[in-house]
């Protein structure tokens, strides 16, 4: 009998170490990353996605983000004297009396206006090449003038310090200035575009300048801070400096659905480290939106090969983003089943939408009687029985604005299977009460509190939510003139 069981025991473990090393090999050949975002999908679903359709997206257009648009960077400039330039200011590490490398320039003295001094700077670039692999060389024409007029800028292009072998000149022009007719060979790409490579879907930076009187404070700070650390560079100034936007965003759009408000999904991808790559595993941000060109950090994903990606409902799986022969970058993904994924940051179809309570306008709203006031507090589960169309809204919104018509329009003839409850973000009760009362809709209206907000994980402005009447959510963003059809 004794050994009976030993033969037993034997056996159970061979199959376990079988199992164990069956298991080993198949998480080795997944394509997914198990270490990535990937991972939020349980094993079981993930047989779902080689069935969904791979689409390719091309990111052939400059966009930005509102990181880059809220940045205060300066770049200074510098007189340049005897045709020398004096290295970059590091202002988190250079002090005071520091020794300093100067270097000499050649330039074309037949392009420069003559008679003044010209500026040279140096424009953060992670390129890799020559004596300043962080940074490129730009000098600048007449620059004591160029908030008035045109004026060029030359580019170090290959990084050799040798200002007549990188092609004709770029132009920066002042915000306010129309473009002038120039020659064939001046490269003109936009009213402040600078190109610092000549490769497609190359680095670029947007160069303008601070407004006169604008953040003195700020302002001042900086050229303080320079002039302990510029020895013996001449200092310009913020007056007469750039504040340089850096173009590191690439985006390209596909048609999502004509239902969806905004059916334009967006797609991004944003080179972090400045290096003229949009695919560094985990600095790099792969980016979603619904408007043109403008991206948030809000909905950015640190990318990496089987990220996955949840936007207004459905959940992508991100296989690579990659440069193609053409030198555009392109990123694939494909729709995965919105089952099996943790913390996503959207709320999926299909989900049961989160229980909250928020407060409720209920009949005449009179300000200061407390008494009478009708405000009150209310879960969204005494809602259920209808479909309901939650709208979380902003009169201020340009998107709300084109569809708020069509919204009235559909509140004042409501079929009886549907009912409409409409969060206002941001108004306080006196408003939202006149808007109603102006407008005459038919909305229950209430508010959206920050905590409202986060449990309905909002990625736009306005965001529709259909559910049914057991309140599982059916769809994101559907337009209000489609309800009307079905």
């Amino acid at each position: 009998m004794q050994r009976f069981y030993s033969l037993i025991v034997i056996f159970l473990a061979l199959v376990l170490s079988n199992n164990y090393a069956f298991s080993q090999s198949a998480e080795n050949q997944n394509p997914v990353n198990p270490s990535s975002p990937a991972s939020r999908l349980e094993g079981s679903k993930l047989k779902g996605i080689g069935h969904s359709k791979l689409v390719v997206t091309a990111l052939s257009q400059r966009g930005s983000d509102n990181e880059i648009n809220h940045l205060i960077d300066v770049l200074p400039l510098f007189s340049l004297t005897n045709d020398s330039i004096i290295q970059p200011v590091d202002l988190s590490a250079d002090y005071t009396g520091m020794p300093l490398v100067a270097w000499k320039v050649m330039v074309s003295k037949d392009s420069l206006t003559l008679g003044i001094k010209h500026a040279y700077g140096f424009v953060p670039h992670h390129h890799g090449v020559g004596l300043l692999p962080t940074h490129t060389l730009i000098l600048v024409d007449n620059p004591m003038n160029m908030r008035y007029r045109a004026t060029r800028i030359w580019v170090d292009l290959n990084h050799n310090f040798d200002l007549t072998d990188d092609g004709p000149a770029q132009w920066y022009f002042p915000m306010k200035l129309s473009l002038p007719k120039l020659n064939e060979g001046d490269r003109v790409f936009s009213q402040s575009l600078i190109l610092l490579d000549t490769i497609q879907n190359g680095m670029a930076v947007g160069f303008n300048q601070f407004m006169p009187g604008e953040l003195r404070s700020i302002q001042k700070m900086y050229d303080d801070a320079i002039a302990l650390v510029c020895g013996r560079r001449e200092y310009l100034g913020c007056n007469v400096s750039f504040r340089q936007h850096r173009k590191a965003v690439w985006f390209g759009g596909e048609k999502a659905n004509n239902s969806i408000q905004n059916d334009t999904l967006y797609w991004a991808v944003k080179d972090v480290n400045l290096n003229g790559l949009y695919n560094d595993i985990g600095i790099d941000k792969v980016i979603v939106g619904n408007n043109r060109g403008e991206f948030s950090s809000s909905n950015a994903w640190d990318y990496r090969p089987g990220l996955i990606v949840d936007w207004l409902g459905q959940a992508q799986l991100i296989e690579n983003v990659n440069q193609g022969k053409d030198g555009i970058w392109v990123i694939s993904h494909r729709k995965v089943k919105n089952v099996g994924i943790k913390g996503s940051r959207s709320l999926l179809i299909g989900e049961k939408l989160p229980k909250f309570k928020f407060c409720l306008i209920e009949g005449k709203y009179q300000p200061g009687k407390l008494k009478e006031n009708p405000v009150h507090r209310r879960s969204i589960r005494n809602f259920k029985g209808k479909y309901t169309y939650v709208v979380v809204w902003n009169a201020d919104n340009p998107n709300y604005i084109n569809d708020s018509a069509e919204l009235h329009d559909l509140s004042r003839n409501l079929p009886d299977s549907i009912q409409i409850v409409c969060l206002n973000h941001g108004g306080g009760g006196r408003y939202v009460y006149q808007y109603n009362k102006r407008y005459e809709t038919q909305f229950i209206q209430g508010f959206c509190s920050s905590e409202v907000a986060e449990k309905l994980k909002l990625q736009t402005m306005p965001q529709y939510f259909l559910i049914d009447p057991k309140q599982r959510l059916m769809s994101i963003n559907q337009r209000p003139n489609t309800l009307k059809k079905q």
